[in-house]
């Protein structure tokens, strides 16, 4: 084993002796940025988010800039938002729940309709969070088959670099043989047979600070545009742990009591993108088309990994250290083309809308980092083409100024082979009161559900996931 007890070391390169862990998910990382949320607008929300085919207020800046020429009056909107989500998992039979939260501004926006002649000129400006990151996980279960150890130093395998940097080395988890100059095999029992456990906390969001115009171009046919300016960030933090509970690791030097490990990682964003709206305005219904450019985002990160081992010998050994570093690169996210319709039936307005993205044309750009490139080849053997679709209608009660809301989304799963559990599937519902023909409050809510799983290190230690998620936007609304 090694002499020296404690170390720590800043390595620019420590992704490369990462694998498979939180701080080297590039293809999560990027899928982050490219999956759908539940976007502005608490009316939006309470239909199921098929608003293509309405979008006939501030939101409409996201839904569908066409949308805007519509409107004849100003309009003042502000909305809060509010998820929270529950993880329940399941790992070698042993089941655990977990729950996060937060709370943020959901959009914020003035809409000016500059008079006109004939037909109409409508410009909006304003702020909205299309995607929230919050989420969180607990686990814990006895693995008999592996341990991380063996990620970081295979037992009997050579390497040609020399084991400083190494996890598995800093924590006096794994021994070398010189096999000659630079070249070594690892030496290290620990197999299995340890409690793991962990807590994940993520939080974060993608915001956009929006400017949109739109214009009936012809009789009942409007056009608009939306340019994003897009910020966020992410965070990310990870708790995990192997214990020798039943203590069958007793043997010098591979005594292991317990190993710990603390993941972080810290992103900021910023980017741009643009959305381009067409709706079509015949009889009582409208149909909606959209196209969503790629987003083009700098990634700005920080991340470190911190472990400590304990061994139970003559001496209680404990050793730590400390793995970390930057990094920035561009992606670039898949187009987004959507349609959607809207029917009206005396007080009843039924919508629909449909959404397209091939999810293998995201891609890593701009970045030094060869191993982060590579990934674009993965993206293409491990996403697919998908589709999003979903359904809603609003009632409104007549000389009461309330309006009911309902709606159903379905979104794919963007990962190749992914049963339908993995679905991202809503269930909506919400509110809206008119006071005085000016005031609108709006209340919106969905219930989201699916299956997932991630690997702690690889597929011998694979924590199942059953996610639920309540989201809650309030808007108010004040037209002049």
């Amino acid at each position: 084993m090694k002499t020296i007890l404690n170390r720590t070391l800043w390595l620019i390169a420590c992704m490369a002796v990462l694998p498979c862990l939180g701080l080297s998910q590039y293809p999560e990382d990027i899928l982050r940025l490219s999956y759908p949320g539940l976007g502005v607008g608490a009316r939006a929300l309470g239909m199921g988010t098929a608003y293509t085919g309405v979008a006939n207020d501030f939101s409409a800046t996201y839904w569908n800039p066409a949308g805007l020429a519509q409107m004849r009056l100003s309009e003042v909107s502000f909305g809060l938002g509010n998820v929270a989500t529950g993880d329940q998992s399941s790992f070698f039979n042993n089941s655990q729940n977990f729950n996060n939260s937060s709370t943020s501004i959901n959009g914020a926006g003035f809409v000016y309709p500059f008079p006109t002649d004939r037909g109409s000129l409508v410009v909006a400006v304003g702020y909205g969070r299309q995607a929230n990151f919050t989420s969180g996980l607990s686990f814990s279960g006895f693995n008999p088959n592996s341990s991380i150890i063996q990620t970081w130093a295979p037992d009997g395998q050579s390497t040609v670099q020399s084991p400083s940097g190494n996890l598995a080395w800093e924590l006096y988890l794994a021994n070398t043989d010189s096999l000659g100059p630079n070249d070594f095999r690892w030496d290290s029992q620990i197999k299995g047979n340890l409690t793991q456990s962990g807590k994940v906390l993520e939080d974060g969001g993608m915001n956009t600070f929006s400017v949109a115009i739109a214009s009936e171009a012809a009789r009942d046919w409007d056009v608009g545009i939306t340019l994003n300016f897009l910020t966020g960030s992410y965070a990310y933090t990870r708790n995990y742990y192997e214990d020798d509970f039943n203590n069958l690791h007793s043997t010098f030097p591979f005594d292991l009591t317990s190993l710990s490990l603390l993941e972080t990682v810290n992103s900021d964003f910023s980017g741009f993108s643009a959305t381009l709206g067409m709706l079509y305005k015949f009889k009582n219904s409208r149909f909606g088309l959209t196209v969503k450019t790629p987003s083009w985002i700098t990634v700005k990160e920080t991340f470190s990994q911190q472990g400590t081992s304990l061994f139970d010998d003559n001496f209680s050994a404990s050793y730590a250290t400390v793995l970390g570093g930057t990094d920035e690169y561009d992606i670039t996210t898949p187009f987004v083309f959507s349609a959607g319709f809207s029917q009206i039936i005396q007080n009843l307005m039924l919508t629909g809308a449909i959404d397209y993205t091939d999810y293998t044309q995201m891609e890593f750009r701009n970045t030094d980092n060869q191993s982060l490139l590579d990934y674009n080849t993965q993206i293409k053997q491990e996403f697919r083409q998908a589709a999003n679709f979903r359904v809603g209608g609003e009632y409104e009660i007549p000389d009461v100024g309330l309006r009911l809301r309902a709606g159903y989304a379905y979104l794919m799963s963007p990962y190749a082979g992914d049963p339908s559990s993995f679905a991202r599937k809503y269930i909506t519902g919400g509110l809206g009161f008119i006071i005085d023909n000016s005031v609108a409050i709006d209340l919106g809510y969905a219930h989201g559900s699916w299956d997932t799983f991630i690997y702690n290190y690889d597929a011998t230690s694979q924590v199942n996931e059953s996610i639920t998620t309540n989201d809650l936007i309030g808007t108010v609304s004040y037209r002049f």
